[in-house]
């Protein structure tokens, strides 16, 4: 399903736009897909019990993975 952007970049989307070397490819399709995400979830319709279970998943298995990363590298990313 298509999701039309209805909301204007914020200053960070802008700033991304601008730097097309600042991201790695995976992080800048990530980024993609949370405007997406947040484009989707701004419209505010209800999920089916798949559609929220597929979201809940993902967002728990981005959460663990990111937990585990930060607490690796702590804040800086170094």
């Amino acid at each position: 399903m298509a999701v039309e952007t209805l909301f204007a970049p914020t200053a960070c989307e802008v700033a991304e736009a601008k730097d097309h070397n600042g991201l790695d490819n995976p992080l800048r399709e990530f980024a993609k897909c949370a405007v997406a995400m947040r484009n989707v979830l701004y419209h505010d319709r209800s999920l089916n019990e798949e559609e929220f279970l597929f979201m809940e998943n993902h967002f728990q298995a981005l959460e663990m993975a990111y937990l585990r990363w930060k607490r690796k590298h702590g804040n800086t990313g170094h």
